[in-house]
């Protein structure tokens, strides 16, 4: 199974945290499962850190992701054109990056945030 991150899912595998669900937690240390990274988490995690709202620092974040075995998955035009087309009353745009990816890709996506039962079928937490 591809399964792709939210970005406070990458944040809190990578730093330890409890928060984490258990549901989460299982899908990701599942070895069968290919646990993707997008590139918009790192800019929103990147962006947060620069903003002193998160301590870690962007080499420890990616260090962590790497030594986890999660893959990085980059935005494509595709993605965006998705992202764009999406009949959602949700103005983040790294959101409906998320939620495009998770469709065009196939994944299983790991969030909390319950606005994304709105345009996808398989969220988990």
């Amino acid at each position: 199974m591809k399964v792709l991150l939210d970005s406070h899912a990458v944040y809190w595998w990578t730093t330890g945290s409890n928060r984490l669900s258990d549901a989460a937690r299982g899908l990701i240390e599942d070895k069968s499962n290919t646990v993707l990274v997008s590139a918009v988490s790192f800019y929103e995690l990147d962006n947060k850190m620069r903003l002193k709202k998160l301590d870690l620092k962007p080499q420890e974040l990616r260090a962590a992701v790497t030594a986890s075995g999660l893959q990085t998955l980059a935005i494509s035009d595709l993605h965006a054109e998705l992202a764009a087309s999406f009949d959602w009353d949700h103005r983040d745009p790294w959101d409906r990056i998320l939620a495009a990816q998770t469709r065009l890709e196939h994944c299983a996506f790991v969030s909390l945030d319950v606005a994304f039962d709105m345009v996808l079928h398989e969220r988990v937490w």
